[in-house]
Protein backbone atom coordinates (compact mmCIF):
# COMPACT_ATOMS: atom_id res chain seq x y z
CA UNK A 1 0.00 0.00 0.00
CA UNK A 2 2.86 2.28 0.78
CA UNK A 3 4.35 1.87 -2.42
CA UNK A 4 0.93 2.93 -4.05
CA UNK A 5 0.99 6.39 -2.35
CA UNK A 6 4.92 6.65 -3.21
CA UNK A 7 3.26 6.78 -7.21
CA UNK A 8 1.15 9.07 -6.08
CA UNK A 9 0.93 13.14 -7.56
CA UNK A 10 0.84 15.84 -5.14
CA UNK A 11 -2.40 16.82 -6.28
CA UNK A 12 -3.51 13.24 -5.77
CA UNK A 13 -2.21 13.08 -2.33
CA UNK A 14 -3.78 16.58 -1.69
CA UNK A 15 -6.97 15.49 -2.87
CA UNK A 16 -6.90 12.19 -0.79
CA UNK A 17 -6.27 14.15 2.01
CA UNK A 18 -8.95 16.68 1.48
CA UNK A 19 -12.27 14.09 0.76
CA UNK A 20 -11.44 11.30 3.51
CA UNK A 21 -10.53 11.57 6.93
CA UNK A 22 -9.62 7.56 7.94
CA UNK A 23 -6.06 5.44 7.09
CA UNK A 24 -6.33 7.07 3.00
CA UNK A 25 -5.96 10.80 4.23
CA UNK A 26 -3.46 9.74 6.89
CA UNK A 27 -1.32 7.47 4.66
CA UNK A 28 -1.19 10.45 1.73
CA UNK A 29 -0.61 12.64 4.36
CA UNK A 30 2.56 10.66 5.35
CA UNK A 31 3.66 10.63 2.16
CA UNK A 32 3.54 13.99 2.02
CA UNK A 33 5.58 14.79 4.91
CA UNK A 34 8.39 11.81 3.64
CA UNK A 35 8.55 14.02 0.53
CA UNK A 36 8.57 17.81 1.53
CA UNK A 37 10.59 17.13 5.25
CA UNK A 38 13.99 17.69 4.07
CA UNK A 39 12.90 20.93 1.90
CA UNK A 40 11.34 22.17 4.64
CA UNK A 41 13.77 21.81 7.00
CA UNK A 42 16.41 23.31 4.42
CA UNK A 43 14.47 26.16 4.09
CA UNK A 44 14.49 26.90 8.31
CA UNK A 45 18.21 26.25 8.22
CA UNK A 46 18.51 28.66 5.38
CA UNK A 47 17.23 30.85 8.27
CA UNK A 48 18.55 30.09 11.16
CA UNK A 49 22.03 27.76 11.94
CA UNK A 50 20.17 26.69 15.70
CA UNK A 51 19.16 22.93 14.62
CA UNK A 52 16.78 23.12 17.09
CA UNK A 53 14.36 26.25 16.21
CA UNK A 54 14.93 24.44 12.81
CA UNK A 55 13.04 20.86 13.73
CA UNK A 56 10.76 23.12 15.71
CA UNK A 57 9.72 25.23 12.30
CA UNK A 58 9.15 21.58 10.62
CA UNK A 59 6.76 20.31 13.25
CA UNK A 60 4.72 23.39 12.88
CA UNK A 61 4.60 23.89 9.44
CA UNK A 62 3.32 20.43 8.84
CA UNK A 63 1.03 20.75 11.80
CA UNK A 64 0.07 23.57 10.11
CA UNK A 65 -0.31 22.11 6.72
CA UNK A 66 -2.57 19.49 8.58
CA UNK A 67 -5.06 21.79 10.25
CA UNK A 68 -6.00 22.80 6.49
CA UNK A 69 -7.19 19.00 5.36
CA UNK A 70 -10.39 17.95 7.41
CA UNK A 71 -12.28 17.56 9.30
CA UNK A 72 -10.61 21.05 11.47
CA UNK A 73 -10.32 22.85 7.80
CA UNK A 74 -11.48 23.05 4.56
CA UNK A 75 -9.34 21.79 2.43
CA UNK A 76 -6.23 22.69 0.38
CA UNK A 77 -6.17 24.04 -3.33
CA UNK A 78 -3.17 23.29 -4.95
CA UNK A 79 -3.07 26.50 -7.73
CA UNK A 80 1.32 25.47 -8.10
CA UNK A 81 3.58 23.08 -6.99
CA UNK A 82 3.76 22.54 -3.33
CA UNK A 83 7.15 23.79 -2.53
CA UNK A 84 5.27 27.29 -3.56
CA UNK A 85 3.05 26.67 -0.94
CA UNK A 86 4.87 25.86 1.52
CA UNK A 87 8.15 27.80 1.11
CA UNK A 88 6.50 31.23 2.79
CA UNK A 89 5.30 29.00 5.48
CA UNK A 90 8.41 27.62 6.44
CA UNK A 91 10.27 30.92 6.18
CA UNK A 92 7.73 32.81 8.36
CA UNK A 93 7.26 29.81 10.66
CA UNK A 94 11.19 30.04 11.20
CA UNK A 95 11.17 33.62 11.86
CA UNK A 96 8.76 33.79 14.67
CA UNK A 97 10.39 30.81 15.84
CA UNK A 98 13.61 32.39 15.54
CA UNK A 99 12.90 35.70 17.03
CA UNK A 100 10.93 33.87 19.65
CA UNK A 101 14.01 31.89 20.68
CA UNK A 102 15.95 35.10 21.00
CA UNK A 103 13.70 37.12 22.89
CA UNK A 104 14.05 34.07 25.70
CA UNK A 105 18.10 34.20 25.63
CA UNK A 106 17.85 38.01 26.13
CA UNK A 107 14.93 38.97 28.62
CA UNK A 108 14.28 42.52 28.54
CA UNK A 109 16.21 42.92 25.25
CA UNK A 110 14.15 44.00 21.80
CA UNK A 111 14.80 41.94 19.16
CA UNK A 112 15.95 44.75 16.82
CA UNK A 113 18.91 45.43 19.48
CA UNK A 114 20.31 42.00 19.22
CA UNK A 115 24.05 41.63 17.59
CA UNK A 116 24.86 39.28 15.25
CA UNK A 117 27.51 36.86 16.56
CA UNK A 118 30.67 38.20 16.66
CA UNK A 119 32.22 35.61 13.85
CA UNK A 120 29.09 34.94 11.59
CA UNK A 121 31.51 33.53 9.16
CA UNK A 122 32.55 30.29 11.48
CA UNK A 123 32.21 27.16 10.42
CA UNK A 124 30.91 27.83 6.70
CA UNK A 125 32.48 27.48 3.33
CA UNK A 126 33.83 29.38 0.82
CA UNK A 127 30.69 29.15 -1.13
CA UNK A 128 28.34 30.36 1.84
CA UNK A 129 30.68 33.13 3.34
CA UNK A 130 30.35 34.09 -0.50
CA UNK A 131 26.93 34.43 -0.82
CA UNK A 132 26.20 35.72 3.04
CA UNK A 133 27.73 39.22 1.48
CA UNK A 134 24.52 39.10 -0.35
CA UNK A 135 21.35 41.34 0.73
CA UNK A 136 18.50 38.68 2.04
CA UNK A 137 16.83 39.33 -0.59
CA UNK A 138 19.17 38.81 -3.05
CA UNK A 139 20.50 35.40 -1.21
CA UNK A 140 16.50 34.30 -0.87
CA UNK A 141 15.81 34.29 -4.60
CA UNK A 142 19.23 32.56 -5.47
CA UNK A 143 18.39 29.61 -3.36
CA UNK A 144 14.83 29.69 -4.86
CA UNK A 145 16.04 29.67 -8.35
CA UNK A 146 18.90 27.61 -8.61
CA UNK A 147 18.58 25.51 -5.34
CA UNK A 148 15.47 25.11 -5.10
CA UNK A 149 14.85 24.89 -9.05
CA UNK A 150 11.57 27.00 -8.67
CA UNK A 151 10.18 29.14 -11.73
CA UNK A 152 10.06 32.78 -11.84
CA UNK A 153 6.63 32.58 -11.50
CA UNK A 154 6.55 30.39 -8.23
CA UNK A 155 9.49 32.23 -6.53
CA UNK A 156 6.73 35.18 -7.50
CA UNK A 157 4.09 33.49 -5.88
CA UNK A 158 6.03 32.16 -2.94
CA UNK A 159 7.17 35.40 -1.54
CA UNK A 160 3.54 37.35 -2.69
CA UNK A 161 6.03 39.92 -4.97
CA UNK A 162 5.65 40.59 -8.57
CA UNK A 163 7.72 38.71 -11.08
CA UNK A 164 9.59 41.55 -12.69
CA UNK A 165 10.95 42.18 -9.27
CA UNK A 166 12.07 38.95 -9.05
CA UNK A 167 13.72 39.09 -12.34
CA UNK A 168 15.07 42.45 -11.36
CA UNK A 169 16.94 41.08 -8.03
CA UNK A 170 17.68 37.69 -9.56
CA UNK A 171 19.49 39.58 -11.90
CA UNK A 172 20.93 41.78 -9.50
CA UNK A 173 22.28 39.32 -7.52
CA UNK A 174 23.63 37.07 -10.45
CA UNK A 175 25.68 41.02 -11.51
CA UNK A 176 26.77 41.53 -7.86
CA UNK A 177 28.24 38.05 -7.62
CA UNK A 178 30.22 38.00 -10.92
CA UNK A 179 31.44 41.56 -9.99
CA UNK A 180 32.12 40.66 -6.16
CA UNK A 181 36.52 40.12 -5.35
CA UNK A 182 35.17 37.31 -3.36
CA UNK A 183 33.83 35.93 -6.32
CA UNK A 184 36.75 36.37 -8.07
CA UNK A 185 38.81 34.92 -5.40
CA UNK A 186 36.16 32.24 -4.95
CA UNK A 187 36.45 30.88 -8.67
CA UNK A 188 40.57 31.63 -8.58
CA UNK A 189 40.95 28.98 -5.76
Amino acid sequence: MTNLFRSRTDDELVAACNRDAGEEAAKAFSELYRRYRDYVLRIALRFTDDREVAAEALQEVFAYLLKQFPPPGTGLELRARLTTYLYPIAKNTTLTLLRKARRDRAPGVEPDELTAPEDPAAGEDDLDRLLRGLSPERREILGLRFIDGMSLDEIAEALGIPTGTVKSRLHHAIRELRDSQAAKEFFES
